[in-house]
């Protein structure tokens, strides 16, 4: 899981956030970019992803808290976002009656509560927008705002009514464009809420009282009795409708919050201008109310993650808006799984390139010749390390280890180029040590001085010279036995020539002097055959000690993964659990307040009619 790396945040006067400059200081986008754009050809729309923005996401490799907004548009959705920013000005506001916003527009900057993490803004076009007469393109921006959000906020005005829900008509049209990975709808909408963001209702303009029947309440409170179902004994098709957004919104969006928000300012002029309105113009109320909205978001929403485990980084979400907006464009239906194997195939393909890139790149700083094979297998071992983190961390839902092995197989290919790389430049200055220090007892061999007497002494003096002179050498690398051994073997000939014409050696000496020579050569080889030996066993060591890290760290990302799935999971159970618990404790409420009224009402009767 990522790290959880916090640090403290500041706002200014106008209740802005003030982000240090050195956190992400590598990042920085100074105004919004078109995410998806909106074209309307021959009265249709067609979304398309701008290729800027999947530039400057593919840059951002740490995990990504996504924040959408949706809702009427001309309902200042732009003001709320800058605040989001921590800036004054940004996505555009507007001071007329025409929708600003078209498709949807990005602004990533500083997480101002994390420092290993970046916060992604989509502002989205207002839904309802006359102009456009295209509620099915309402339906699919909507839905992109939920596929690629944390946190989904609606911004609405004046209150939470029944208006407000119409608009939000695109949470039952859901299933429609989003299956998750099963035929069946209702298992499709139970799976939903593990995939959704949580839901912010943002009501704006709010001039009335938080009160429910005389009592006070709660923002969220607010929120859960507009959501709450129509219960009767005889049912009609339009109180199911009113009931099945409500059923689907408490399904789909298991974690729920509300804000309200008074008018910022009584003046309509300054309404108009409010991007360039100082906060001491503003209410306090209002900043107060922006403040809590704030800093609920920068807590509470999470890290965007596709399939519960993998966390969304800025170029993976640059992938997922592509594969969103390519499959709602299609007009099929956008299937979760689907879209997480499209995902993890890109992935693990560029985190095996990344991993065996990086392994080479490392191997190439590595001075060849080493001067053993255990300097070489070390160096190897710690930059397969560094390669294997890399693969691990890019590499999604690779269930069947295929890039895994592939990974594996490609480092295991270029470590034995390096290793034949390593033993070639070591052969060649072992070579050229060797032609250097025996030039002397090749001329003397090219001109027959060992043959004479007492030349087999001479010449193994020579020898033995040779053999200390290149064992003083340094750095000759692993081929340096190999190397001293092949010369040495190279001169028994010669060696048996010159005893055989040495005649100060007895026949019986000339016997043994053969025999010896002949020994210390079969002693040399069966030493190199040892060491090559030993060569082997130390390379399968290595690469037994390097697999089983391998699955270690697997076993390890497995049971991470496994462990957030759980978590995820047990979340969803408890807002469920938690839901069912309110509204039937609504129920009950509501239920006693009308037993109460009927016994009230039947007391009346009984005093008015004698009873």
């Amino acid at each position: 899981m990522a790290s959880c790396s916090r640090k403290a945040h500041k706002r200014n006067i106008n209740g802005e956030l003030i982000v240090s400059s050195s956190t992400n200081s590598e990042f920085k986008m100074n105004k919004p970019v078109c995410l998806i754009e909106n074209r309307i050809n021959n009265g249709r729309a067609q979304l398309v992803v701008n290729p800027e923005s999947i530039n400057i996401l593919s840059k951002i490799h740490q995990p990504v808290v996504v924040v959408s907004i949706v809702g009427r548009y001309r309902t200042g959705k732009s003001y709320l976002m800058n605040r989001l920013a921590g800036a004054q000005k940004g996505f555009s506001l507007g001071s007329t009656i025409q929708a600003q916003t078209q498709g949807i527009w990005m602004w990533c900057v500083p997480h101002p509560n994390y420092e290993d993490r970046v916060l992604v803004l989509l502002d989205t076009e207002g839904l309802g927008d006359v102009e456009k007469g295209d509620t099915r393109n309402d339906s699919k921006i909507f839905t992109l705002a939920v596929l690629l959000s944390s946190a989904l906020i609606y911004n609405g005005i004046g209150t939470i009514c029944q208006d407000d829900l119409d608009k939000l008509k695109f949470v039952g049209e859901l299933t429609e464009l989003i299956k998750v990975k099963t035929d069946n709808i209702q298992d499709q909408e139970e799976a939903f809420s593990t995939y959704f963001p949580i839901f912010i209702w943002a009501v704006r303009d709010f001039m009335l009282e938080l009160e429910l029947n005389g009592e006070p309440i709660s923002e969220d409170d607010y929120l859960n009795n507009a959501l709450k179902l129509k219960t009767s004994e005889s049912s009609s098709s339009k109180e199911e409708e009113y009931n099945d957004l409500r059923r689907r919104l408490r399904m789909y969006f298991g974690k729920r919050k509300c804000f309200v928000f008074e008018t910022p300012t009584d003046s309509r002029r300054e309404l108009k201008e409010l991007e360039e309105l100082p906060g001491e113009r503003l209410s306090k109320k209002f900043l107060s109310q922006s403040a809590l909205f704030c800093d609920y978001i920068f807590k509470n929403a999470e890290i965007k993650r596709v399939d519960i485990t993998v966390d969304v980084t800025g170029h993976r979400l640059g992938e997922l808006a592509n594969l969103y907006t390519e499959a709602l464009n299609s007009s099929n239906v956008a299937c979760l799984e689907e879209v997480v194997v499209s995902l993890a195939e890109k992935e693990n393909k560029m985190a095996v390139e990344e991993g065996t890139k990086l392994y080479e790149d490392r191997m190439k700083t590595i001075v060849l010749p080493t001067e053993t094979l255990n300097q070489f297998l070390d160096l190897s071992t710690q930059y397969e390390e560094e390669a294997r983190k890399v693969f691990l961390e890019r590499s999604i839902k690779d269930t069947d280890e295929k890039f895994l092995n592939e990974f594996m197989e490609i480092v295991k290919r270029t470590r034995m180029e390096f290793s034949v790389m390593n033993e070639e430049k070591s052969r060649e200055k072992c070579e050229a040590l060797i032609k250097k220090h025996s030039a002397g007892l090749e001329k003397a061999l090219a001109e027959g001085k060992f043959c004479v007497p007492g030349g087999h002494v001479t010449f193994k003096k020579n020898l033995k010279a040779i053999k200390q002179k290149y064992s003083s050498e340094r750095e000759k690398g692993v081929k340096a036995e190999a190397v001293l051994q092949e010369y040495m073997t190279s001169k028994q000939t010669d060696e048996i020539l010159i005893i055989q014409k040495d005649k100060d050696l007895s026949k019986e000496q000339r016997k043994k002097e053969e025999e010896n020579t002949k020994k210390q050569i079969e002693e040399m080889n069966e030493k190199f055959q040892q060491m090559q030996e030993e060569h082997r066993r130390q390379i399968l060591n290595k690469e037994r000690e390097n697999y089983e890290r391998t699955i270690e760290q697997l076993k390890h990302k497995m049971e991470e993964e496994r462990k957030r799935m759980n978590e995820k999971i047990e979340q969803v159970l408890r807002e469920k659990e938690m839901d069912r618990e309110l509204y039937r404790m609504q129920g009950c409420l509501a239920a006693a307040k009308a037993n109460r009224q009927r016994q009230k009402k039947s007391g009346f009767f009984s005093k008015l009619f004698g009873f």
